[in-house]
């Protein structure tokens, strides 16, 4: 994470990553993630958060109910 904040392909905010930066790096450069290496776990919230995997089946989860 460190060398892509430092090329320039994820910034900061508030002590994080901006969230725009990330899913920009998601839609723009992929290849830069290492899919491959990743836990299923983290390989599902990455396509729930816009990784193109289509071999992944993914639905996000229903939030309905969740604040009655």
């Amino acid at each position: 994470m460190q060398r892509l904040l430092r090329e320039g392909l994820l910034r900061r905010f508030k002590g994080g990553i901006a969230e725009s930066s990330f899913e920009a790096l998601l839609r723009e450069h992929p290849d830069r993630i290492p899919y491959g290496k990743l836990p299923p776990a983290k390989r599902e919230w990455l396509v729930l958060n816009g990784y193109p995997d289509q071999g992944l089946a993914v639905r996000a989860p229903r939030v309905r109910g969740l604040l009655e």
